[in-house]
């Protein structure tokens, strides 16, 4: 915590709390993206789903939780000072000349098992991760 270069590759945010581990619905809102094409538009997932404060700027976001399909239809619940309706969990940005993409989603470790038919969610979120990566890395267009 505050310290100015990594809230900067955050994108000027940081994590504030989350609520329970509850069940939710990713929305990808930018399609385009290496990290979200051929993802659909929504699909289910289980996470802790973050707030942050102060809310990321200057990035592009990729995908969002709807919080009305979270158990409370918040993060945390309605005194929290996260992010209101739009609820970022992926976004992208260049930063100090190198890329950094960023998700809060992923901390139930078995979403990364390559068996991934036990949680929903589990094949988009691999692929949201490896898109992450590969743009990340160069080998596909970054944040675009």
């Amino acid at each position: 915590y505050n310290w100015p270069y990594y809230e900067g590759l955050l994108g000027n945010a940081n994590y504030f709390d989350h609520g329970p581990h509850q069940n939710g619905d990713v929305v990808i809102v930018d399609g385009k993206d290496a990290s979200t094409q051929g993802l659909p538009k929504r699909f289910a997932f289980k996470d802790e789903w973050y707030n942050l404060i102060p809310y990321p700027t200057n990035v592009r976001f990729l995908a969002t939780v709807d919080v009305k399909t979270l158990k409370d239809g918040t993060a945390k619940g309605p005194a929290h000072p996260g992010h209101g309706d739009f609820h970022p969990v992926a976004w992208c940005q260049y930063y100090d000349g190198g890329r950094a993409w960023l998700t809060t989603l992923g901390h139930d470790a078995g979403i990364f098992n390559a068996d991934n038919s036990q949680l929903p969610g589990a094949v988009e979120f691999q692929k949201l991760i490896a898109g992450g990566l590969r743009s990340a890395m160069g080998l596909e267009p970054f944040c675009r």
